[in-house]
């Protein structure tokens, strides 16, 4: 296994048409997906390992035409899914060949601000060139009328849970697309986690306001087979805005962090007992600004978080010992922040989707 005191930068995989909003490897393969805040979806095949020249993507996969929220992958790495803002949730048989070609700059964005500042002295940076195979096949989930903005696929890759601006949270079948439960909450499906036996799924609700600082949220346990909530945890977390939430591989644990435009860093992550609710204790120090993702590692033991100070960081769950620390604070959260974080099949990789236009990726030595 993987040393997770031991992370070493691999690449920072430029791709600055906008923010990157969502990241996900693809099964137990080395590929990385990562989509953007127009729609976008790229894949990159990483080498065997870190350093040298950054890879360039291979494939775009057309078909958003929106924020893409959320990315996972069936374990057997033969379906990507993806979340939007389009109301969709599109499904990619990865397998598909692509129909054409085209040619990116990963890079234009910065280009173009050089071109701009260049009176002032600014220097324009060469282009980052890419030539990458285009796939238009998908299909859709189009129960959601509202914009999706979360999605988790239980480990097995038969069972979704996905929710949207709306309120609507929706558990259906990946394969037949046929929906087995649905409910509404009041604000944002915001937070979503389906446990390992399906029994139980967690909600994390927010009601957006212009500076929220996480006020108006609730946070809710509800029965995956009725429909009904079984524990209110909002009066435990005084209004918090949870941002992401995830259950251990056993079950054992539920993983829910704060989120929201908190001041100082007050974006913790807090494990609970998910069979009564109960606090087993909270992760210290918290993101400044506050949290925005989290992911349990593949050895169950660990867990990444990220958040809006740019900074990612893993966990050991028994004790909660910060095991290591990734990234750099680049000014708070009106500056950068991570997205979404995703670990490989094997563990050794971890891959952070940037709101600068990069997808980051760190290697853990063996």
């Amino acid at each position: 296994m993987p040393d997770l005191t031991k992370p070493t930068q691999a690449w920072t995989l430029t791709w600055d048409a906008d923010w990157v909003t969502s990241v996900a490897f693809i099964g137990a393969t080395r590929k990385v997906a990562a989509g953007n805040n127009l729609g976008g979806i790229l894949v990159w095949d990483l080498p065997e390992k870190p350093g040298g020249d950054a890879p360039k993507p291979t494939l775009r996969l057309d078909g958003h035409t929106n924020c893409v929220s959320k990315l996972a992958a069936t374990p057997d790495g033969k379906t990507l899914l993806s979340a939007s803002y389009d109301h969709t949730v599109r499904l990619w048989d990865t397998s598909t060949a692509p129909t054409g070609e085209e040619k990116l700059v990963l890079n234009a964005m910065a280009i173009a601000d050089a071109e701009r500042r260049k009176n002032n002295g600014a220097k324009v940076p060469p282009a980052m060139p890419a030539t990458v195979g285009v796939v238009k096949a998908s299909t859709a989930f189009e129960a959601h009328k509202e914009w999706v903005v979360n999605l988790e696929l239980t480990r097995d890759g038969k069972t979704v849970i996905t929710g949207d601006d709306g309120g609507h949270v929706i558990i259906w079948d990946r394969e037949s697309k046929a929906i087995q439960k649905r409910w509404q909450v009041k604000g944002w499906a915001y937070a979503l986690a389906l446990s390992p036996d399906k029994k139980q799924a967690c909600v994390g609700e927010r009601f957006p306001l212009v500076f929220d600082g996480g006020r108006h949220a609730a946070i809710k346990l509800w029965d995956a087979s009725t429909g009904e909530a079984t524990k209110d945890l909002s009066a435990e977390f005084k209004g918090m805005h949870m941002a992401a939430a995830a259950y251990s591989l056993d079950g054992k644990v539920l993983a829910v962090g704060r989120g929201g435009e908190s001041d100082g860093g007050s974006g913790s992550v807090t494990l609970l007992d998910p069979t009564n609710g109960k606090k087993i204790k909270a992760l210290t120090p918290g993101h400044i600004s506050g949290l925005t993702d989290m992911a349990f590692h593949p050895d169950g033991k660990h867990l990444a978080s990220a958040g809006r100070d740019t900074i990612v960081r893993i966990w050991e769950v028994a004790t909660g010992k910060l095991v290591s620390e990734v990234g750099k604070s680049r000014g708070g959260q009106f500056k950068d922040w991570i997205h979404a974080v995703s670990w490989s099949a094997d563990g050794a990789w971890l891959a952070a989707a940037d709101m600068a236009g990069a997808v980051q990726v760190w290697h853990f030595a063996g």
